[in-house]
This record gives structure tokens, C-alpha cells and sequence, in this order.
């Protein structure tokens, strides 16, 4: 009976791996298309909204959980949507946000080679440091329990194990905060 939103949804992958759980599965995405495609994924397509997602169209401690995978770095106000993941999280609940490496070693390996910077892949999007995520999600009043790396673009278990005993941990290409709503900070 737990509740989970998925922001950013997308297609509904991840909630349509999650659809066996038992969970209340909610997502939200601003595009019709892949909301519509997410609809077909889970056992309750009227909890498919597409909207924006700022602020969230959800009540105060609603979720237990809510997941961010790669979406939060789209918003022109990256403050206002992780006070927002916090607002709409019970007390006990926790957010998992999936977020990109301003110092990705590729960035820096095209920097060195060709003197370009990081590649942005969408109109908008925010790169941040390890600390300066960290900060910025930690002052919108959520704690860090744990931290791991994603380098989303391994191809097989060998690329893996290779990226975590060669690359530093903060050289990685995105982040993955878990995190837990803040008590005593300000909804």
C-alpha cells in the first residue's frame, strides 16, 4: 500500500517494471506522448498525469516515495521542484534523484582533446558538481542518506566494473541521491 510518484515519467518504463509491486504508481510528464504511452504500462492509467510539474498538482506528505531519474536538471527552477519532491513526501518518505555530472570525465577528456565543455543534450539543461547537487538538494530540505554513481551509458558488465576501478567516483556521469524529507524544515 505504499505510494510512489515517478517525475518525469517518460514512457513508463520504470513504472511498468514497478506494476507488480503493489504500490499506488503515479507519474507525471509534461509531453501527451509519452504520457500516453506510460498509460498503457501501469493497472491505473487515470494516475498518468501530464502536466507541468511545477508546483506538483499533488497534496502536502502524499507519497512515500518519489523518483526523479534524469529530470530535475530540465526545470528552470531546480530549487522549486526539489522543494516540491519535498513538500508532497510523508514524513518517512524518500526521494531517489538521478542527476548529471558537471565534471563527467568525457567533458573533461573533450575539454583537454578539443576545447569543448560539457555537451548539453536538451535546450535546458543544468549541469552541477557532486557538492554543488548536494548542496542545492540538501537546502531544500532534504538529507542525503546515500549516494551512488550511474554511468548510464555502459554497454556491458566488463564497461562497468572498468569505469568503477578506473574512474574516480566523481568523474562519474550522473549522481543518484537518496534522500530523506528533512524534519523541522519548512514545507
Amino acid at each position: 500500500n505504499k505510494t510512489l510518484l515517478d517525475l518525469g515519467c517518460g514512457p513508463g518504463q520504470y513504472l511498468a517494471a514497478l506494476k507488480d509491486t503493489g504500490a499506488k504508481l503515479w507519474g507525471i510528464d509534461i509531453s501527451a506522448i509519452a504520457t500516453s504511452e506510460a498509460r498503457k504500462k501501469v493497472p491505473d492509467p487515470e494516475q498518468i498525469l501530464c502536466c507541468d510539474a511545477c508546483p506538483l498538482p499533488f497534496k502536502d506528505a502524499e507519497f512515500d516515495y518519489v523518483t526523479a531519474w534524469g529530470v530535475i536538471e530540465h526545470f528552470t527552477d531546480i530549487p522549486k521542484i526539489v522543494s516540491e519532491i519535498r513538500r508532497v513526501l510523508k514524513d518517512d518518505g524518500t526521494a531517489v534523484i538521478m542527476v548529471p555530472n558537471y565534471y563527467y570525465f568525457a567533458f573533461i577528456l573533450k575539454t583537454i582533446q578539443k576545447g569543448s565543455g560539457p555537451v548539453k543534450h536538451q535546450e535546458i539543461e543544468t549541469l552541477y558538481s557532486f557538492g554543488e547537487w548536494k548542496a542545492l538538494i540538501e537546502k531544500e530540505g532534504l538529507t542525503v542518506v546515500g549516494i551512488s554513481r550511474h554511468n548510464k551509458f555502459n554497454k556491458s558488465p566488463l564497461a562497468t566494473w572498468l569505469r568503477k576501478k578506473v574512474i574516480p567516483f566523481y568523474l562519474s556521469n550522473h549522481f543518484v541521491y537518496i534522500c530523506k524529507k528533512t524534519s523541522g524544515a519548512q514545507t
